[in-house]
């Protein structure tokens, strides 16, 4: 992929941070660009059978090839700086290849927040299915809830929220505030954030003949150093 043609991927991303900060959610151009079935191949292979591997080789090739820190990290930080009196460095990223193949009941309805500024969902390969609800989609609410001033309240938030962690809690969540659901068939990557934008997934049913891999880059964690982001994703790494 020639650099020009990466930098058009690019040229209006300022358009579009306007709508993260107004709508709290923002779609990017489709990544169908890449050739996604050979970067799949490559991601999958090096995860093998595990369900997250953070940023293994082919998956770090592949953000160097979208060039994400040239173009987008900048432009996040300047907004984590401005928006959120963020104090840390370009380099507070975390990155996170996810891979659940059908039938996999753990991860579904795990409604929860990040703990970083800004979640982007990269699709790669995604089971499209007719009906609703069963290839793995994405539920999320965005500007659910202000950010905390503090992870004590935070946490509690974190506490409160998890009653919706369930396919009725979802429906019913879903009755009460707005919703979206993504199935990525476009291919179109989504930046949110974080913070603010509950989200889970619906399950990847066993009708569905191939897994879901999705990339997954958090920016940013303005939590204190042992706040409840650090040690989630300490136990993780285990």
């Amino acid at each position: 992929m020639e650099n020009i043609e990466i930098k058009n991927y690019w040229n209006d991303l300022d358009l579009r941070l306007e709508s993260l900060v107004k709508d709290g959610v923002v779609k990017l151009p489709s990544i169908k660009i890449f050739n996604l079935e050979k970067i799949t191949n490559e991601i999958s292979n090096e995860m093998g059978s595990l369900t997250f591997k953070e940023l293994c080789f082919s998956h770090k090739n592949f953000l160097n090839k979208l060039q994400i820190d040239k173009y987008l990290s900048p432009k996040l930080l300047y907004l984590a700086k401005n928006m959120f009196n963020y104090d840390g460095d370009i380099t507070n990223q975390y990155h996170i290849a996810r891979k659940v193949y059908s039938g996999n009941s753990k991860e579904i309805f795990r409604a929860h927040f990040d703990s970083h500024l800004f979640t982007l969902v990269l699709p790669l390969k995604i089971p499209l299915s007719q009906d609703l609800g069963k290839s793995g989609e994405l539920v999320y609410f965005p500007n659910i809830r202000v950010a905390p001033k503090n992870e004590i309240v935070n946490i509690i938030q974190k506490i409160y929220y998890k009653r919706y962690a369930s396919k009725k809690g979802i429906d019913k969540l879903s009755s009460l505030k707005d919703s979206f659901v993504e199935n990525f068939e476009n291919y179109q990557p989504i930046l949110f954030m974080g913070k603010t934008t509950l989200h889970t997934n619906y399950p990847v049913l066993s009708n569905n003949h191939s897994f879901r891999l999705t990339l997954l880059a958090h920016f940013f964690d303005n939590s204190p150093k042992y706040g409840v982001g650090s040690f989630l994703r300490l136990l993780r790494r285990r």
